[in-house]
């Protein structure tokens, strides 16, 4: 967490969005920001030529003032009991992709909060180009999702993103300490392992040992208990077994590093982040990115 936690959530004014204000709430409770900054974008007005012009503009501002009625009164709805955070509600016309943009432009935002559709109407805030471009946390709340926090799924390949989502992770223990933690790696049998004269059984057991010794010696590296679980990847999707390895623990949150070392590779996330992306229609989703690459990346896009 930073020092002034900033978060914006999008909304559609469908029925996702008693989820996604039911899950900031929450959060809020146990991790309080200090600016909640709601966001709502009216696609482009039908068109009215039928209407004298000068009934056009009213028409238009009508809908605008309705919808921000609309969001506002959702907000307090869900709101209304927080104590010390500061909210503001954003009614936009545009590009849902822009209007977000530009606000965690504008506001310094954290995270961004949103959710994924099952079975509400509407297209949703949520694209794969939103959460690719991105320059701050995002996370994503699966329609039906009820807000639990007991928990949390960290997938590790023991790399610096993967670090930088245990960092996290530890960072809500910190405030919640019920929170129980688990770091899930998966590892494969090499191609040509056949040339080293061993059998395929007996290089997994090689590969399972080392997976095990480098989990060990990074779990070291956090001064927390962290419960390891290791799986043999048999050209399955990892995405998939990250699923039910969350799935056989009663995960409540996956959280998950974006690749990226420079400010320009932010612009995309790691084969399994995407694939979690399309195919987690269940659990709550954070994707981390690194403070100090989302301020270089946002202050480049403030400056075209």
């Amino acid at each position: 967490m930073t020092n002034r936690e900033i978060w914006v959530v999008a909304m559609d004014c469908t029925g996702l969005d008693s989820n996604i204000l039911d899950y900031t709430y929450f959060l809020s409770t146990h991790f309080p920001p200090e600016e909640i900054h709601f966001i709502y974008v009216v696609k482009d007005p039908e068109s009215h030529s039928y209407l004298p012009e000068e009934y056009v503009e009213t028409i238009h501002h009508q809908l605008i003032e309705d919808q921000r009625l609309i969001v506002q009164g959702k907000v307090s709805k869900h709101m209304e009991q927080l104590q010390g955070i500061s909210y503001e509600y954003h009614v936009n016309e545009g590009s849902p992709f822009d209007e977000v943009i530009n606000l965690v432009m504008k506001k310094s935002a954290n995270m961004v909060i949103a959710g994924r559709k099952k079975v509400s109407g509407g297209s949703g805030i949520i694209s794969d180009r939103l959460s690719r471009k991105l320059p701050c946390n995002f996370l994503i709340v699966p329609e039906g999702n009820e807000p639990s926090l007991q928990n949390v799924l960290v997938p590790s390949d023991f790399s610096d993103h993967s670090t930088l989502a245990m960092e996290n992770a530890i960072n809500m223990k910190t405030n919640h300490e019920k929170i129980g933690i688990i770091a899930h790696h998966s590892y494969s049998v090499p191609f040509g392992y056949s040339k080293s004269g061993k059998s395929y059984e007996e290089f997994a057991s090689i590969m399972k040992s080392n997976s095990k010794k480098e989990m060990d010696r990074w779990r070291r590296t956090f001064s927390h208990n962290i419960t390891p679980i290791i799986t043999l990847n048999n050209n399955d999707s990892v995405s998939d077994q990250i699923l039910e390895v969350a799935g056989n623990n009663k995960i409540d949150l996956i959280i998950i590093g974006s690749k990226g070392q420079t400010p320009g590779s932010l612009a995309l996330l790691g084969s399994n982040t995407v694939k979690l992306l399309h195919s987690n229609e269940r659990i709550p989703m954070l994707v981390v990115k690194e403070k100090g690459e989302n301020l270089s990346f946002l202050d480049a896009l403030m400056r075209v």
